[in-house]
């Protein structure tokens, strides 16, 4: 048996999908599936149920889910007490969001770099939700994603610990017209329809913004124009005056400096407060605590007393 079928069964029954599943394990959908089979003809028995949409674990599926995750967390363990080496934690696997590659996680790893010599991470980034499923499979190490209590992501959340990194702001902008102000407006009720670059509805960004604009009175009639999970790509496209893009503050602090983008309204009901977090399972922060995790913690500390 191979340790990739039961990390490929341990996504499968998290995501309830054949298609999500491969491409959260960057394989083709037939390759998953016969992995999972094979794993099946190890075990002698169904583990999913196909017949089903989506499809679903069998009996013995769920019975099978918690020793297999049981196995992984073991393996990945002894992997993590095998390589510790003193103060120094090397080959740490992160997992970020890809709103938080860009312009907050460059200045995080060179603070942790001036603090703790010899670090070395091994960064993949990728949707919120996809890094809860990796942390969960024991599939990385750390996780740094934005969180909100409005949109929780998972339960994985509640059985992790996590440290908070600091806080941002999703703020809704576009560009500015020619007498420097908002191209758009939330308020003007002689507007029928408002151009908005919108996020996929399952993401963690989709669901705050579905929430900011679908439950206000009167609510303006947004008319999507372009739909990304990337907030880089919807960045572009709002700063070419496409439509409103509601992105987090400190990733267009420059852009709102330079006037190239303006905060379409600065009341509080368009905006959703957002912390910035990073997450360990119980297992690896009690493995990383003479490392590394105590460390950040302390690190944190040190940077919110001084700012």
């Amino acid at each position: 048996m191979d340790i990739e079928w039961l990390e490929d069964f341990l996504v499968l029954s998290d995501l309830s999908s054949f298609t999500r599943a491969a491409q959260n394990r960057n394989v083709t959908q037939s390759a998953f599936s016969r992995r999972i089979r094979s794993l099946e003809e190890w075990i002698g028995i169904p583990l999913v149920d196909r017949d089903t949409v989506p499809p679903r674990l069998t009996m013995a599926g769920h019975l099978f889910r918690d020793a297999a995750r049981e196995m992984v967390r073991q393996l990945q363990e002894t992997r993590i007490a095998l390589g510790h080496r003193s103060k120094v934690f090397s080959g740490i696997k992160l997992f970020v969001a890809h709103s938080l590659s860009q312009h907050f996680l460059p200045d995080w790893i060179r603070d942790i770099n001036a603090r703790i010599s010899g670090l070395k991470f091994e960064i993949s980034a990728g949707e919120t939700y996809e890094g809860m499923v990796a942390l969960s499979g024991g599939r990385c190490d750390l996780l740094m994603v934005y969180h909100s209590p409005t949109a929780p992501m998972s339960g994985d959340e509640k059985s992790g610990t996590s440290i908070s990194l600091g806080s941002d702001r999703l703020v809704p902008v576009c560009a500015a017209n020619e007498l420097g102000q908002p191209s758009y407006s939330l308020s003007d009720p002689e507007v029928r329809s408002l151009p908005l670059l919108a996020y996929p509805p399952e993401t963690f960004f989709g669901r705050l913004c579905n929430g900011l604009i679908r439950f206000r009175t009167p609510t303006p009639h947004f008319n999507v124009v372009a739909q990304s999970q990337h907030t880089r790509v919807l960045h572009s496209l709002a700063l070419n005056g496409i439509g409103i893009a509601w992105l987090p503050e400190r990733c267009v602090k420059d852009d709102l400096s330079s006037g190239r983008l303006m905060i379409v309204s600065h009341d509080d009901i368009w905006s959703s407060s957002l912390d910035i977090r990073l997450y360990a399972s119980h297992e690896r922060a009690r493995l990383l605590q003479v490392n590394l995790w105590q460390d950040i913690k302390e690190i944190q500390e040190a940077i919110s007393a001084s700012g």
